[in-house]
């Protein structure tokens, strides 16, 4: 992003300034050297400076789902949903239990990461679907010689820095066979995410759409 003539002024100015304050040089040759050095002192740093980020403080472009609204919802935290080696039947069960929890807790937003084009459903929810190649049609050798989980970790690497996740959580079939579900620990800390987001008072959640 370019800075306008202004501002690059005024950084120019302070500067100048800095360059002139009694002690310059010896922090810039001295100072600043042995604290890079000093693991104590440079975690020191970082935790009185460096900027933090929690959950709800990051306004992420998404366009929204059907779940939540109202002016906060920008603010929500983006969470990514990993589900691969489901049949049709079980990836819509999956979109549609994901809103029922968004809209039992009001506390975050979803991009699901499938390998099933279930786009027509996705779309009833507001769903964004990032679409990966599935495992077994990888095995045929078609793309190359890259085992599939490097594959899908290069892709989930780029979803988690396009997105801006606040977290990754995975869903799969249970081995008993029953309905796909996510992960017990990432669904009990999607319901407990809302206590921490205090700030957003203007995020509600909206009733299912009439069939």
């Amino acid at each position: 992003m370019s800075l306008s003539p202004g501002v690059r002024r005024r950084q120019q100015q302070l500067a100048r300034w800095a360059k002139r304050t009694p002690g310059y040089r010896l922090a810039l040759e001295e100072v600043l050297p042995r604290v890079r050095r000093n693991a104590v002192l440079t975690d020191l740093a970082w935790r009185v400076f460096a900027p933090r980020h929690g959950a709800g403080n990051v306004d992420v472009a998404l366009l929204p789902d059907r779940q939540v609204s109202g002016p906060d919802v920008g603010r929500l935290p983006v969470v990514g949903v990993l589900a691969t080696g489901l049949d049709d039947a079980r990836a819509e069960q999956l979109l549609a239990d994901l809103a029922d929890l968004q809209r039992s807790t009001g506390s975050f937003r979803a991009v699901l990461v499938l390998d099933r084009p279930v786009f027509a459903a996705a779309r009833r929810h507001g769903y964004v679907v990032e679409h990966v190649v599935p495992e077994q049609e990888w095995a045929s050798g078609a793309f190359g010689e890259v085992p599939w989980a490097d594959y899908l970790a290069r892709r989930l690497g780029s979803v988690i820095d396009h997105y801006q996740l606040w977290h990754l959580v995975r869903a799969e079939v249970p081995a008993d066979g029953g309905p796909v579900r996510l992960d017990r620990v990432d669904e009990a800390l999607l319901r407990v995410l809302g206590e921490r987001l205090t700030e957003l008072e203007h995020v509600r959640t909206e009733p299912p759409a009439a069939s």
